[in-house]
């Protein structure tokens, strides 16, 4: 049994499961005392003060081809006669009427909030999107942005912010360049929709809770009436799963990069504030952004999930919003606020931390700098035949390790790069592992750590992983980053091809972003192995791979920082968020999470189980949700990997009762995915409608 945290990734994804836009709320309060940092009272409180009341209002964007869009506006009342503000859009397919947004920090603050709701969703009309961000999507938003210039009250200026898929649709909306959006927020997003996303993870295939129940939250009624009429069953119960839509695009290529910043970095022109978490899997978009994007970008990497920075986990936290302000006042309201006088980039640097499933607070310090960091310096470590890492490499010291691939190593990692994650040794003990000798000096890294590695396998298909770890005094073992290369990229990922059996290739994989600090008397660790379960789908042959040890196309390298006297970012603590009497928890906490991990040794099969539910009371309805995932993949035949899901939601009102319920099946060969979907309706318990998808989806270097 593993620590429920290890794979609750519901609430760490980009889709907020059910309480995203709540986390917004704040009370209203003036700047407190610093937590942690230099900086001036005058940069501290030259943003707007919290002066203005305001009004909660409903309405309809209507678009040009006629179909209405639900916003809640939150407009600050004037206090001048003839005084507008700006507008703040964030856009998304969350539900908002069911859980509403209360952006009173930034109402208070002299700011026109318009929280709306993509087509088909929630309370808009129209069809379910054949995808997300979809070109209907982003077509939406740019008429959504003209008429939000041009509302009474509005001075004309838009910002579009959002946290996951809000910054994901931030920065492609940015890229069509609406002349009346001046700046975007992008909380937890990604430039590279291929590769970092959740559905085709490092560049392989990958399901979570997320594609389970974003693909269920698709199909639940129009609020507020719920009516269960033709235009639902059309355009919302029979819409296309999306599931179905991802699984057919294995290959990186248009799909993927028509609308992924990182192939096209000159079409953002507009200034854009970005916020990462050390633990959040779309954390490597923030340094790539702030290197290549010539418009002005300034960013912060705190230690938390994917989550905003005043409650992410693991703290410690500060007060995003004020920052928040001092963004928007400087391109919206043309305020001074000393945020363009600040260093591009705010980063936190972790201490070398015991692994902790249950880390609440990170050890470690922020610091403020240019990117890259100037002075970093790349430490280099050669693999060596003895199962040491070496500063330099041994003449005439070479070799080959052999691994036999176990397809079931990998869950201690998780099922995405990011959460506190505990001792990584079960993992290790499936890899070929290189350790460092015990350190007489520290030094501290950010950025990309670099693995090159010189393999062969005696398979079509294989898959590469390499762990930098921390191997503490008492021997457990932090996980400090990794990634994954698919072995048919490793030359180009918009042209994969299979391994020739038994040929010797030179791979290069560049970890995921981190900081960390290596302290006297660790051990840096590189660990190699083939599988990621249950974060990537098993690959189907049985095999071995062999890594030549003694080269120098095998190594790692370390982005070493110089020890200097750094800025320090000057941020705020946390301030309380506004209780909502519309919304009431149920339970003590929103989601109560259950995880297994269980090992067949008769059947040489492993499996992983994770449930969630969470009900809540919001405007007299309430709401039950349950989610259960299941994956299991077999030692000896690989091929025979497996996922079940199912999501439910029922809903009690005052005249019926509904329940919806979403099942998946997903299973595999040696040549094809076999995917099974079935929705179901049910009012008052009984059965009103059933829809089935069944299709095999050839796999493509998976």
């Amino acid at each position: 049994m593993m620590h429920p945290r290890q794979l609750s990734l519901c609430l760490q994804r980009k889709f907020l499961c059910l309480a995203l836009i709540l986390v917004t709320a704040g009370l209203v309060s003036a700047p407190k005392a610093e937590a942690g940092g230099s900086g001036s009272a005058a940069t501290q409180l030259d943003v707007t003060p919290p002066v203005y009341e305001f009004a909660v209002e409903n309405k309809w964007l209507p678009m040009r081809d006629g179909v209405r869009l639900s916003v809640t506006f939150l407009k600050p009342t004037p206090r001048t006669p003839g005084e507008t503000f700006p507008v703040l859009l964030d856009l998304y397919p969350y539900r908002k009427d069911e859980f509403p947004a209360r952006h009173s920090y930034f109402a208070r603050r002299g700011y026109i909030m318009a929280t709306v709701d993509i087509r088909g969703t929630g309370s808009s009309e129209g069809a379910v999107p054949p995808r997300e961000y979809s070109e209907q999507e982003l077509d939406d938003a740019l008429e959504i942005i003209d008429q939000l210039s041009r509302m009474p009250g509005s001075n004309g200026r838009v910002g579009m912010w959002g946290k996951s898929w809000g910054g994901f649709n931030a920065i492609q909306v940015a890229m069509r360049e609406p002349p009346a959006l001046k700046a975007i927020m992008a909380v937890e997003a990604t430039d590279d929709l291929f590769h970092d996303d959740v559905h085709h993870m490092d560049g392989s295939f990958h399901i979570d809770q997320f594609v389970v129940w974003m693909d269920h939250l698709t199909l639940l009624p129009q609020t507020p009436t719920y009516a269960l009429d033709e235009d639902y069953f059309k355009n919302r119960f029979e819409s296309y799963p999306w599931f179905l839509t991802y699984a057919k695009q294995q290959r990186d290529g248009e799909f993927w990069r028509r609308n992924s910043l990182r192939w096209q970095y000159d079409k953002l022109k507009t200034p854009a504030y970005l916020i990462g978490g050390l633990l959040d899997g779309y954390r490597d978009s923030v340094p790539r952004m702030l290197e290549n994007v010539k418009a002005p970008v300034r960013a912060a990497i705190g230690p938390y999930d994917h989550e905003w920075p005043d409650n992410g986990v693991p703290g410690p936290n500060y007060e995003w919003r004020h920052e928040a302000m001092r963004w928007w006042d400087y391109w919206l309201k043309d305020r001074d606020t000393g945020i363009m006088d600040d260093a591009p980039l705010a980063v936190f640097v972790r201490e070398g931390h015991a692994p902790d499933l249950d880390l609440k607070t990170t050890p470690g310090h922020w610091i403020s700098d240019e990117w890259p960091i100037p002075g970093t310096a790349w430490k280099k470590f050669y693999p060596s035949v003895s199962r040491q890492l070496r500063e330099q490499l041994e003449n005439g010291k070479k070799g080959v390790e052999s691994l036999r691939y176990v397809p079931s190593y990998g869950v201690a990692t998780g099922l995405w790069w990011g959460e506190p994650t505990g001792d990584m040794r079960p993992d290790d003990a499936g890899s070929l592992v290189f350790d460092s000798p015990v350190l007489e000096k520290g030094f501290e890294i950010v950025g990309f750590p670099r693995v090159r590695l010189r393999v062969s396998a005696d398979a079509p298909l294989a898959h590469w992983v390499a762990r930098l770890e921390d191997v503490q005094p008492d021997g457990t073992v932090s996980l400090v980053t990794g990634r994954l290369l698919n072995g048919s990229q490793r030359n180009s990922r918009l042209e994969p091809e299979p391994l020739e059996p038994g040929e010797i290739y030179d791979l290069e994989i560049d970890l995921h972003f981190t900081t960390w600090t290596f302290k006297p008397g660790h051990r840096v660790r590189l660990a190699v192995s083939n599988s990621l379960f249950p974060m990537i789908w098993p690959t189907p042959h049985p095999m071995t791979t062999e890594l030549h040890l003694g080269v120098e196309s095998t190594r790692m390298e370390l982005p070493v920082i110089p020890p200097a006297e750094r800025k320090v970012p000057a941020f705020l603590p946390p301030e309380p968020r506004e209780e909502l009497a519309e919304v009431r928890y149920l339970n003590s906490v929103p989601w109560l999470d259950f995880y297994e991990y269980k090992r067949d040794l008769w059947r040489k099969t492993t499996s992983v189980e994770w449930k969630s539910r969470s009900e809540t009371l919001d405007h007299g309805r309430r709401h039950r949700t349950n989610e259960r995932n299941y994956y299991e993949t077999n030692d000896d035949r690989p091929a025979k990997s497996r996922f079940s899901g199912e999501a439910r939601t029922t809903i009690h009102l005052e005249d019926r009762k509904l329940e919806l319920r979403s099942t998946f099946d997903v299973r595999s060969d040696e040549k094809n995915f076999y995917v099974k979907i079935i929705r179901h309706l049910f009012k008052d318990d009984d059965l009103l409608r059933q829809r089935e998808w069944n299709e095999t989806i050839p796999r493509m270097f998976n």
